[in-house]
């Protein structure tokens, strides 16, 4: 016996409208060019430019106060997989990339009070600039750095959101398979 034509054609509009909608979300990404974020900050004077990267970065590190080294640890490799993306798409980043991934982390585990560390915030952007980075790193890179960093810090957040999602989701799945058994 034939299926009504109706559900055929109800299945068929569902998976073509998840697939319009999923992909539209990956041309999305894939616009995103960190050249772009960069050259919005790069028009404003220095003083302000930190401003804007302390707000950034502090942002994200309040929503890292209460984290625990687990909740870091379940999603680092998410974490690394989106940052790869990007960093792929930047030539002569790699210094940047590296020193934005260490002193990320650094402060990260001070927040967070990996090992007993501790670190106040907010934090002052002069701080990171002065001591965070090292002497490989070009003076003309630190703000390319700062944006890296709260590249990370953004992709940590939205992992973090995303896993709280996915659980609860499946939570209530599993809750909706077992009430209609």
């Amino acid at each position: 016996m034939k299926k009504d034509n109706k559900e055929v054609k109800e299945v068929a509009r569902v998976i073509s409208n998840t697939m319009e909608r999923d992909l539209t979300k990956v041309q999305e990404v894939l616009d995103l060019d960190l050249n772009d974020l960069i050259q919005i900050v790069d028009r404003l004077d220095k003083s302000d430019q930190d401003e804007v990267y302390s707000i950034m970065i502090n942002n994200e590190l309040n929503n890292f106060k209460s984290m625990s080294i687990e909740q870091f640890k379940s999603v680092a490799r998410d974490v690394d997989e989106i940052t790869d993306y990007y960093a792929s798409k930047k030539e002569e980043f790699d210094a940047v990339i590296e020193e934005g991934d260490t002193v990320a982390n650094d402060i990260l585990f001070k927040v967070i009070g990996k090992n007993g560390r501790k670190l106040s915030l907010p934090i002052d952007i002069s701080i990171i600039k002065e001591y965070c980075f090292s002497t490989e790193l070009k003076e003309e890179q630190f703000y390319d750095a700062l944006m890296w960093i709260t590249l990370r810090y953004i992709a940590i957040s939205r992992c973090i959101s995303w896993n709280k999602w996915l659980k609860e989701y499946e939570k209530n799945k599993e809750l909706e398979n077992n009430s209609s058994n």
